[in-house]
């Protein structure tokens, strides 16, 4: 007679892989959140680079007379070049949708037949 359950080899190998699907998520889970608050530090970051370019930048514009023709013409290129850079750079690298990671589960558990026990029949 075939025993009932499953051998204790089998068991431990399925919490074996439990734990290790549980490790992995973990580690995604804290990627993922690690990601999160380099976004943010990215984004706040790029506003105050932008603001601080655009100020100095203007402030040179305005005051032209006090500054030679070459520091003028690089305040000028300063506000096309460098903040169109800069909002690209931030939109490839941080805010695109596609470099967001999607938490999924990793359980893929199926916990296989004891060697004792047979299969039952397959419905025709």
């Amino acid at each position: 007679m075939a025993r009932q359950g499953f051998d204790p080899v089998v068991l431990a190998r399925a919490n074996e892989l439990l734990r290790q699907e549980r490790d992995t998520f973990d580690q995604q889970k804290r990627e993922a959140h690690t990601w999160f608050l380099l976004q943010v530090v990215v984004g706040y970051t790029s506003v105050f680079l932008l603001a601080f370019i655009l100020a100095v930048s203007t402030y040179i514009l305005i005051n032209n007379k006090v500054f030679s023709a070459t520091v003028v013409t690089s305040a000028g290129g300063a506000i096309f070049v460098d903040i169109l850079g800069l909002l690209i750079g931030v939109w490839k690298i941080v805010l695109n949708p596609g470099s967001v990671t999607k938490l999924e589960p990793v359980t893929r558990l199926v916990i296989p037949m004891s060697n004792t026990e047979t299969a039952p029949p397959a419905e025709p």
